[in-house]
């Protein structure tokens, strides 16, 4: 998920295909054409930082994204995530580039300028070196939006929705180029809901379900609705699912286990999310979020005090109170 840097270059060196090239600079647009026709360009420069850790992040226009991107000598893979939520009246041409950007199959670095081509060869991105006295001050909660990050209310903090949410399509348009996201509190009594090109991000309360389980919404009122469906959450406005994680991009798995001192038996629900290098754990009403660890073999996810070791269908799980529980992965 992300995109920036900035490049020097001497004379009319060449670099395509070059990745060092590619993460030197951050870029601003020069030029965009489609159908071989040049498009006419926002009022607000868009911009692009590709970092070397494969991720991305830039300003579209009238909002920032961020996201991931990957290489293989000069063909690219660009993968736009998240925007942050404001209302401009670019937004046709904001929504024209990050689709554009999405497109694009390969790359090359030459007299200072990053030019992106499609497949078919009859779409262009072309970017210069970013002028560093052009910049976005942060917002009023002291959040870098250049940087990706953007404020919630339920974390009272600066996040990265690609770190700290968990990702949604619509329904009607699972390749879609931006996505919403949702974002729990640390207790997992709220979420907030982020939604593209929305700038106000509701808060949601968690209410258990008759039948067991928990949604999340607003007392008395049915603007949306957050809950698990088969493992996977999906945003709901009056009983029509408008968002659903995509099924190839989550792996659920429920575990039982012990700690080995009592004969207590806990059952810990764990969603994998293998592009966000995360995985959401469910522990009784408890929900923890691990950012992904560095393994020489099996896997590892940890935050603060809590984490989640494995290899194969066993696991280990820590929680903050130190109780560590082992674990076996059930049949399914």
């Amino acid at each position: 998920m992300m995109i920036a840097t900035v490049l020097a270059f001497a004379g009319c060196k060449s670099n395509t295909g070059n990745k060092a090239a590619l993460t030197a600079n951050e870029w601003q647009l020069k030029e965009m054409t489609s159908n071989n026709e040049k498009v006419a360009l926002s009022q607000r420069v868009p911009t692009i930082i590709l970092t070397d850790t494969n991720t991305m992040y830039g300003f579209a226009g009238c909002n920032r994204f961020f996201g991931r991107y990957s290489t293989e000598g000069n063909t690219i893979k660009l993968e736009p995530g998240g925007m942050t939520m404001m209302a401009c009246p670019d937004l046709k041409f904001e929504d024209q580039f990050v689709k554009a950007l999405a497109a694009m199959t390969s790359y090359s670095v030459e007299n200072g300028e990053l030019k992106f081509t499609d497949k078919d060869k009859k779409m262009t991105l072309v970017f210069t070196k970013a002028d560093p006295k052009v910049g976005v001050a942060n917002d009023n909660h002291g959040c870098n939006a250049a940087a990706g990050f953007t404020w919630s209310e339920v974390k009272k903090d600066c996040i990265r929705l690609f770190e700290s949410g968990v990702r949604m399509n619509p329904v009607n348009d699972p390749e879609a180029a931006t996505s919403a996201f949702i974002v729990f509190s640390a207790d997992s009594a709220q979420v907030e809901v982020f939604l593209p090109n929305v700038e106000n991000h509701p808060v949601l309360d968690r209410r258990g379900l008759p039948n067991g389980g928990y949604a999340w919404n607003v007392e008395d009122d049915d603007t949306y609705n957050v809950r698990q469906v088969n493992g996977q959450w999906i945003i709901e406005q009056r009983a029509q699912t408008l968002y659903t994680e995509t099924p190839n991009s989550v792996i659920n798995a429920v575990f039982q286990g012990g700690d080995g001192k009592t004969k207590m038996l806990y059952q810990v629900n764990v969603t994998f999310y293998p592009n966000e290098e995360l995985a959401v754990v469910t522990l009784d009403d408890q929900t923890y979020e691990l950012p992904q660890q560095v393994m020489a073999s099996g896997y590892r996810y940890e935050k603060d005090n809590v984490s989640l070791i494995g290899k194969g269908t066993e696991a280990k799980l820590t929680l903050p109170d130190g109780k560590v529980l082992n674990l076996q992965e059930k049949k399914k």
